[in-house]
């Protein structure tokens, strides 16, 4: 354990250093300065009837959002405390009105796991598919604090199952129940003697469905889709669209019905401003238009979503789906275009995410890795409308 605390604190020492030159450091250490008195002057008139639920980010929150949304409607006597560890979770859900207080978790050490659960006194606690912090873990089964874990995925090859990770694996005897995704999860769980677990599938399907359901309507964009075969590419990095600008230009020439709308994963105003270059410089000069600028009804190529929140809702629009982060260190969400009836193509680094794997195998989901395969896969569909 004293490893692994020296290792969490050298690691927010490192983003404390970062946070001079970057801006989601920045917010990352500013967010947590003074973190106690924040909580503490938060929860002054708390009755302490609190559930603490925990998510890494924004994706995780979105799994955790169909139990948060439960949790109020059948139990409205409990206050939800909501944390994140990282600024894409906290900053865009910090108001979120479900959740009576939201704050970012202090770093995992002895000391701020035993004040954290001081000050918030929860009834149970519940974390989000991968949340391992030791000390909290430790503190919270010292306390005999009933602790959950949702949307949980295993794999054979995790620090847990490995010789060196017995620390690891002792905390997921902890929980008083782990709910996984899928059988492959459960049956390793159930190798490695942890038998209080089941297999109740991913809470964010939940959440997709139900913004599939009603989704939100942009009158703006529908101008522009009428007649158009529309492709979406979603949380996308400058790697994705190197290729996809490069091969979306080239179809571009062939079929004057095309349309490309990017939403970018960082919507900083450097990330909007290069990529805004790069679809200006292209050879063929494509014209575009910026979602918060108003877009107008003239005639474009390109329609950049440069907002957080209206994703899962502009994928409707599309009749195939680009996902971004394969060039990284994985891809984001398939599921938010999935859940509307449309192929989906990715880079190469998926393999970690059962449903781009399923998808893969009922062949509606596509892997390139370069730009050549990417327009293979496109004009497949653009000259194939029936696919």
């Amino acid at each position: 354990m004293f490893i692994y605390t020296f290792l969490i604190r050298f690691y927010h020492f490192l983003i404390s250093c970062l946070s001079l030159f970057h801006q989601k450091a920045k917010l990352f250490t500013v967010g947590r300065k003074h973190i106690f008195s924040k909580i503490s002057a938060q929860l002054k008139s708390n009755t302490k009837n609190n559930i603490w639920i925990h998510c890494s980010s924004l994706g995780e929150f979105e799994q955790g959002r169909p139990l948060i949304e439960q949790l109020k409607k059948n139990h409205p006597q409990y206050s939800i405390v909501l944390t994140f560890f990282s600024p894409s979770g906290y900053e865009q859900r910090k108001n979120y009105e479900l959740a009576d207080f939201v704050f970012y978790l202090p770093a995992d050490t002895k000391r701020n796991a035993v004040e954290f659960i001081r000050l918030i006194q929860p009834k149970f606690v519940v974390f989000v598919k991968y949340e391992f912090w030791l000390n909290y873990l430790n503190q919270l089964h010292s306390k005999n604090i009933p602790t959950f874990l949702i949307s949980a995925l295993f794999r054979e090859d995790q620090h847990f199952f490995k010789w060196y990770g017995s620390i690891f694996k002792r905390t997921l005897f902890y929980y008083k129940h782990v709910f996984v995704q899928n059988q492959y999860s459960f049956n390793i769980l159930q190798q490695n003697g942890i038998k209080k677990c089941s297999v109740t599938g991913d809470t964010r399907l939940d959440r997709v469905i139900e913004i599939a359901k009603q989704p939100k309507k942009f009158p703006e964009i529908e101008v522009h889709v009428k007649n158009k075969k529309v492709i979406v590419a979603g949380s996308s990095w400058p790697k994705d669209e190197e290729f996809i600008i490069q091969t979306y230009e080239e179809l571009r020439n062939k079929y004057n019905d095309l349309l490309l709308i990017i939403a970018p994963h960082e919507i900083n105003q450097s990330s909007i401003l290069n990529l805004s270059k790069r679809i200006s410089d292209t050879e063929k000069k494509l014209s575009q238009q910026l979602f918060t600028k108003g877009i107008q009804f003239i005639e474009t190529d390109v329609i950049i979503i440069d907002t957080i929140g209206v994703l899962s809702s502009v994928y409707q629009y599309a009749d195939i789906a680009i996902i971004g982060g394969g060039f990284g260190s994985g891809i984001h969400n398939t599921t938010e275009a999935l859940v509307y009836g449309m192929p989906v193509a990715f880079g190469p680094n998926y393999k970690k995410f059962k449903e781009a794997i399923e998808a893969i195998e009922l062949k509606f989901g596509f892997c390139f890795t370069n730009e050549n395969e990417l327009h293979d896969i496109l004009i497949n569909f653009i000259q194939n409308p029936d696919l």
